[in-house]
């Protein structure tokens, strides 16, 4: 293994962990920089990268983009300067309008491609329905498997779990489980409200909706399918 000299290390460091800033809806600023901070050192060892006219949105957190990335049709030349010229280490990545990816899974491809293993995304929900799919269906890609890809907002985190694993949450908080593919097989829930043991969760009804915290931890063992985790924070 090659041995880094303390730049490389920096660099390595930084590289580890991904904000990434979509162009959708933020209501209360100071409470979802406030989350985000409970995950990351937002002033150093996370890449922060602004979809396009998500400028905006950053500029309202306080927070610079590193990179800012898209085919610059929403980001206002007036943030971009303000970035450009507050810090020179900003970088600018444009796209043809005529592209097959949303700003965002730019985004997403472009912090993968850097080596970060841990991204959020902020803004990705909003008023247009259609880019708020598109961006929790980009969780799903087979593209980022092994990535730990969430979204986050004021008020909830949504994440994608392929495999049993345990959940950190809060006594009393919600939790809502989907399941993505046709069914998925419970072995056995604890730390849940609503359990399940044994059975098939379906893709449809929605039995998953509006279950509850019991304990901080909640433990999901399951087979056979995909799951979306809609957790309150």
């Amino acid at each position: 293994m090659k041995n880094l000299n303390e730049s490389e290390k920096t660099e390595v460091m930084k590289m580890k962990n991904c904000l990434i800033i979509s162009n959708g809806e933020i209501k209360d600023f100071q409470k979802i920089k406030s989350n985000l901070e409970n995950y990351y050192d937002l002033d150093k060892d996370t890449l922060i990268i602004s979809a396009d006219g998500a400028v905006s949105l950053c500029r309202n957190m306080d927070l610079c983009p590193d990179i800012i990335i898209g085919d610059m049709d929403s980001a206002a030349e007036n943030d971009i300067e303000y970035f450009v010229t507050i810090n020179r280490k900003a970088e600018i990545i444009k796209f043809s309008k005529n592209k097959d990816e949303s700003d965002t899974q730019l985004a997403i491809d472009y912090a993968v491609k850097k080596g970060c293993r841990q991204i959020i995304i902020a803004g990705a929900l909003g008023n247009r329905i259609d880019h708020s799919l598109a961006n929790i269906f980009n969780l799903f890609s087979e593209n980022y498997n092994g990535i730990d890809l969430k979204i986050m907002d004021e008020n909830f985190e949504i994440s994608v779990l392929r495999q049993s694993t345990s959940i950190s949450g809060r006594t009393g908080k919600k939790i809502s489980v989907f399941s993505m593919t046709p069914y998925t097989f419970f072995i056995n829930t604890e730390g849940l409200k609503y359990k399940l043991k044994n059975e098939k969760l379906l893709f449809s009804p929605i039995r998953g909706l509006s279950n509850i915290f019991t304990d901080d931890v909640a433990r999901m063992d399951f087979s056979e399918g995909v799951l979306l985790i809609v957790k309150e924070i």
